[in-house]
Formats: C-alpha cells, sequence, structure tokens
C-alpha cells in the first residue's frame, strides 16, 4: 500500500514534466529539429536532389546493334548524304532518369554518326552526346549529359549530326530541331 502511494507521489503528469526546464528545453529543440528536417526535405525535393542522387545510379543508353522500328527503314542512301532517324520529341521525367531518346544510324549508312543537342543560346556546350553510332546501330533510351543548363520545362533545341568515314575522318554535318520535356526537377 505504501508502496503505491510513493509511486503515485513519483508520477508526474505530463503538463507538471514540461514545466520543468530540461524537460522543456529537450521539447522546443525536438519542435526546432523536426521544423528544420522537414524544411530541408522540402527544399532539397524541389531542387531535384533525390532525382539527382538516383541518377548516379541508372547508367547511360547502351548502343544496339539493330533498328529502332523495322517498319519504313532507309534502304538506299545517294552517295555522300546523311540520313538518320531520331524521336525529335523526347520526355525525361527528371534530369537525372533516361530519357526517350531515339537515335539510328541506318544499316545502309557510308558514316558513322554522332549526335549532339544544343541549347539556341548555347551552341559551344551540348546538353546531349552520343556514343558515335556505326551504320546498323542505335541507342534507346539515354540521359542527358548536360543538366545543369535546363529545369524542368520545355525546350526547343538543335541537333547536330556529325558524319564520319572509316578512318574517322570528319565528313560533314547535317541539323535538325528536337524538342525536349522535362516533365520535373
Amino acid at each position: 500500500m505504501q508502496k503505491n502511494k510513493a509511486e503515485k507521489l513519483n508520477k508526474k503528469s505530463f503538463a507538471q514534466m514540461l514545466k520543468e526546464p530540461k524537460v522543456m528545453q529537450a521539447a522546443i529543440m525536438l519542435a526546432i529539429s523536426s521544423l528544420v528536417l522537414a524544411i530541408a526535405v522540402f527544399s532539397l525535393n524541389s531542387l531535384g536532389f533525390f532525382h539527382m542522387l538516383a541518377g548516379f545510379t541508372i547508367p547511360r543508353g547502351a548502343v544496339k546493334e539493330g533498328v529502332i522500328y523495322e517498319k519504313n527503314q532507309i534502304t538506299e542512301i545517294p552517295e555522300g548524304e546523311i540520313r538518320y532517324r531520331l524521336n525529335t520529341d523526347i520526355v525525361f521525367d527528371n534530369l537525372y532518369c533516361r530519357g526517350s531518346i531515339m537515335l539510328e544510324n541506318p544499316k545502309v549508312s557510308q558514316y558513322d554518326l554522332e549526335f549532339k543537342f544544343y541549347l539556341p543560346k548555347n551552341q559551344s556546350d551540348p546538353i546531349y552526346e552520343s556514343p558515335r553510332l556505326k551504320p546498323g546501330e542505335c541507342i534507346l533510351n539515354d540521359k542527358l549529359t548536360d543538366k545543369l543548363s535546363l529545369r524542368k520545362g520545355d525546350y526547343a533545341c538543335i541537333c547536330v549530326v556529325s558524319a564520319y568515314n572509316e578512318k574517322g575522318e570528319y565528313c560533314g554535318k547535317n541539323t535538325c530541331t528536337v524538342y525536349i520535356d522535362i516533365l520535373d526537377n
């Protein structure tokens, strides 16, 4: 009986404990820490930090032998002409994932092709560079190579397709417009 009375005297209500300075300080620090953590997570998420971390684990698209789509294949290319197939409306879920890039060097091509995408305001630094594709090779679903110039939004970009002969010598180029849509940071 006396033990129960002693336990009751030692038990304090939550409100009484909060009146003690050390407990009050701890509660305030916990509240402030939780608020700071919530703000930090929100800020990092809005900047795309977590997409960036995930992007480090996603490899670039691999060059494959073959064609993107068998129908409507280019079967003949006049001497000296550069021809290729590509997706001109490219979508990325975010800056760090693979997007719907589809590039193809036709089997009948006489050149190796290299594709680079540029923003019109900066044509010295490409936002995308493909590996050099030999005739009959394609690349599907690749990542951007420069993410610093872009944010969420739509971009009309210049695609420069450079041709190289079997010795690796530059033979000419062709340009077109591709549209890139980035859905999230």
